[in-house]
């Protein structure tokens, strides 16, 4: 729980700094340089290439966290097997981008003016890709051995050099691509920490590179199989939209697409370290078959992170124009009520994204998530194909959170039933979020009639008294006396280490 609260807060600092970044790109290069970097982010596992990793991070999180329970020969041979896949995948998707880097710029709608540094970047892309797939495993590794430190150490470390340099960008009038070479400088750094480290760890027990058995190698090539379905999908869900927003309309409407976007999903990234956390713990359970225990993770998992964010997202959607104005710009101030909008992925995500990942070490869960996935992907793009010629990229905004709203009660379902949970919980939990919401909708809309946050400083100061009143409404009528009591624990914990 302790390091599940650090690794919160350092990849909300992280996050914090990535928004900053986008403002400060924004008001100084233009919201078309801010489209062709994240079009050129987009060509890593961390990007739409995710849809390739095969699960390998978390294949690898399971078989460590399993081989710290006794079984180190089997948790080799599937490290074997996981780590030969990354480094062929990292290898032929570097080749294949390499290969068509003209061809993307041509695709993407590249201005003749930014055209040659666009294909360099691309080019300098595929040499970091087999490095950062093969960092993937590293990843995983350390989240096995639940070594948290390290990986709130680069990511915020990283996040802070790309500032960093942005800041030196702007400041030596420095070309664009610049930005994206810091950007690769920093991810080739954390991922060559991040295996230094997993080869101390790994030299202290048994874990080697081996050869494998044919029921390892069988068992990852399921997984593998099973996660590639579920990443195509979830690249298809998000990591894929900006592409498909740069295909049809260029890189203005990716940056004003990212700018919409960019908050809800700094929100939904910060709460991965409590899913990464979940993971191993899962893993032992399954391994020790505990109902119990899978129950009270279920449950908590549901209704506790949700009770804490999900009234701050609210408090944040009533303050959306002050939060465009101050950040990018008061000419984005009109799309407010798109981040409104978006913000109901991170509800979703916060409320069963616990769950979800809890029951990946499920097989059988594994497959229905993932075809409720594909239903949910089917169900976006429609909604985004017909509003697209009169919303233009904001349609795929449309089409992304109004898909995760129709499938969540069925995913809910599926996620209670697996865990021999009542369903009925879902529905009474999101019926105190909505009483919690109308209160404060209530009140902030009576706020500003009469007073509107002009300065930074002052939004913050509105935004942390009103997100007080969200979590006091929040412990009052969402948190039961027990929720509050293992609450009050969590906090005592933190507190005293």
């Amino acid at each position: 729980m302790h390091n599940t609260a650090i690794s919160a807060v350092a990849y909300a600092l992280a996050g914090v700094l990535g928004l900053f970044s986008v403002g400060l790109i924004v008001k100084s290069y233009g919201v078309a340089i801010l489209g062709l970097t994240v079009l050129l982010r987009g060509f890593l596992p961390s990007g739409f290439l995710a849809m390739i990793d095969f699960g390998s991070s978390e294949n690898v999180t399971q078989a460590v966290a399993r081989g710290r329970i006794g079984d180190w020969k089997v948790a080799s041979e599937k490290f074997t097997v996981i780590t030969l896949i990354a480094g062929v995948t990292g290898i032929a998707s570097g080749l294949v981008l390499w290969l068509l880097a003209e061809g993307l710029a041509g695709l993407f709608k590249v201005a003749p003016e930014y055209l040659d540094g666009f294909v360099m970047v691309l080019k300098m892309t595929s040499i970091v890709a087999p490095v950062a797939f093969l960092g993937l495993v590293a990843e995983g590794a350390l989240k096995g051995f639940e070594q948290y430190a390290w990986l709130r150490l680069t990511e915020v470390g990283g996040s802070v050099l790309y500032v960093a340099a942005i800041y030196v960008c702007v400041w030596q009038h420095a070309p664009y691509e610049w930005i994206v070479y810091s950007f690769l400088a920093t991810v080739l750094t954390k991922y060559v920490i991040l295996g230094g480290v997993t080869y101390m760890l790994a030299r202290d027990t048994a874990l080697r590179f081996t050869w494998w058995t044919a029921s390892s190698r069988d068992d990852v090539l399921y997984r593998s199989w099973l996660m590639f379905n579920s990443r195509v999908a979830a690249a298809a869900q998000q990591t894929m939209m900006p592409l498909a927003v740069g295909v049809l309309y260029g890189p203005v409407a990716v940056g004003t697409f990212d700018v919409i976007t960019r908050l809800p999903r700094f929100l939904k990234t910060t709460m991965s370290p409590l899913y990464s956390a979940i993971l191993p713990i899962a893993a032992h359970i399954e391994e020790r078959t505990d109902v119990r225990r899978g129950q009270m993770l279920a449950r908590n998992g549901l209704v506790l992170p949700a009770a804490i964010i999900i009234p701050a997202l609210v408090v944040v959607a009533l303050f959306s124009p002050d939060i465009l104005r101050l950040w990018i710009g008061a000419q984005y101030a009109d799309d407010w009520l798109w981040l409104a909008i978006s913000l109901a992925v991170p509800a979703v995500t916060v409320m069963l994204g616990a769950g979800q990942t809890a029951l990946m070490v499920r097989s059988d869960f594994l497959r229905i998530s993932t075809r409720l996935l594909y239903f949910q992907v089917v169900a976006q793009y429609v909604i985004t194909a017909a509003l697209l010629l009169l919303l233009r990229e904001r349609a795929f905004v449309l089409g992304w959170a109004v898909s995760y709203v129709i499938f969540a009660p069925f995913l809910a379902h599926y996620q209670l039933t697996f865990t021999e949970l009542s369903p009925s919980l879902f529905w009474k939990q999101l019926a105190r979020h909505m009483v919690v919401a109308l209160v404060l909708c209530i009140t902030v809309v009576s706020l500003k009639m009469y007073w509107h946050p002009i300065t930074l400083s002052a939004l913050v100061v509105i935004g942390t008294l009103g997100c007080i009143a969200a979590w006091s409404l929040s412990v009052a009528l969402i948190l039961s006396p027990a929720d509050r009591a293992t609450v009050g624990r969590f906090a005592r914990t933190v507190a005293q280490r």
